[in-house]
């Protein structure tokens, strides 16, 4: 399988699509990554994200571009100037990576869906016509999926070299990515070796962020870290406690949960630069898996109040908007606990989080079955 750029001069690029329609511009962005123009380094690296991946989604450009990018990566010339590109390079392989293992689609449905003739409508001068017809859609989506699934084997091959490169930074990155690729059918055989390798490099970490990140990686893989629930860093007890094979462990539960009452200002400074795992803040994974673990709101009802306390308005739709809804379970708005009146007081206790003209927190309120009214609110907290 081609790489690099014979695989860009290989391939016929008008016949493939971005998000933005037919990807005849991307060779040209691609070539950009080897040019010491940083402006231009930069618009290829904005393409990559926001057209050949966007938001997560694969286009049928998805994979033929990163068999580009996976073959850059050996070449010293991305690692060029102020600005080196390996690490925004090695996050896009990711997402690709990740792009192959789409939830709630088998292998068998997809290949059954790219099955449709949609030939004419690539050639097609109508760029609104896969859209018009369902199956025409899913034919696209299930090509562009399995697009990336077919470059998956190159992928795994950056992703393991990348375990040994000195950054630790792209060392984290790749041991995400060679996660992601573990999950597909026909690389799951590497799950055992990849295993015990993120176990030693977790042992052998010389930082918290990167302990933490390939803690995180085992997570994902399905490996249960209970040796790093005692680690003298917070940061790595919490990233070990989040791992999914430790749902019902009770020390990962407290751990989470004494972590966002006791320290719920702190979390984000526990990271310099965060494992890639994080793209918002950590303390919003945190919350989020502590709301995911624990049945009864009261559990961390002083931590989410604790939330509370130092979130801002702006954060509503990541912490304390679902912890409005934790609290309100069945929706109906009624303070029917202690735990209830005193999360709804904290909130109350904040007037800037009351801002009419910030539209997402409504949803939520709704969602709990309260109005978004400070003074009902409050009202309501006093059993009126």
């Amino acid at each position: 399988m081609l790489t690099g750029l014979q695989a860009l001069e290989a391939t016929d690029w008008s016949k493939l699509h971005h998000a933005y329609g037919r990807a005849t511009d991307t060779p040209n962005h691609l070539r950009a990554l080897l040019n010491s123009d940083a402006e231009a380094r930069k618009a290829a690296l904005f393409h990559l994200s926001s057209a050949v991946i966007h938001q997560g989604t694969p286009w049928t450009a998805t994979g033929p571009a990163a068999l580009v990018v996976a073959g850059m990566m050996a070449d010293e010339r991305i690692d060029q100037g102020n600005r080196p590109v390996r690490l925004d390079l090695l996050s896009f392989l990711v997402s690709a990576a990740e792009a192959s293992t789409p939830s709630g689609w088998s292998m068998e449905q997809l290949e059954q869906l790219a099955s449709y003739n949609i030939d004419h409508l690539i050639d097609s001068e109508d760029e609104n016509a896969f859209w018009e017809d369902e199956a025409a859609d899913n034919a696209f989506f299930a090509r562009s999926v399995l697009g990336c699934v077919a470059v998956t084997p190159v992928l795994m091959k950056v992703m393991l070299d990348g375990l040994e490169h000195a950054n630790p930074r792209i060392r984290a990155g790749a041991a995400m990515g060679a996660v992601a690729l573990a999950k597909v059918g026909s690389l799951r055989s590497d799950v055992t070796g990849l295993e015990s390798k993120l176990v030693a490099m977790a042992r052998d970490a010389d930082t918290t962020d990167e302990r933490s990140a390939h803690i995180l990686a085992l997570g994902d893989l399905g490996f249960a870290p209970l040796e790093f629930l005692t680690d003298p860093s917070p940061a790595v007890r919490i990233c070990a406690a989040m791992a999914p094979a430790l749902a019902r462990n009770v020390g990962a539960i407290k751990e989470l949960v004494d972590a966002v009452e006791y320290h719920a200002r702190d979390i984000d400074t526990w990271f310099k630069d965060g494992p890639p795992q994080f793209s918002m803040r950590p303390r919003f994974y945190v919350v989020a898996r502590v709301m995911e673990r624990t049945t009864d709101f009261g559990q961390f009802a002083s931590g989410a109040e604790a939330v509370v306390g130092i979130t801002s308005k702006y954060c509503v739709d990541h912490e304390w908007g679902p912890l409005l809804v934790a609290a309100f379970p069945d929706g109906s708005g009624a303070v029917k606990t202690e735990a209830q009146r005193r999360f709804l007081g904290a909130l109350i206790n904040r007037a800037e989080l009351w801002d009419p003209t910030f539209g997402n927190a409504s949803k939520w309120f709704k969602k709990a079955g309260l109005p978004f009214d400070r003074h009902e609110c409050e009202r309501r907290t006093k059993g009126g």
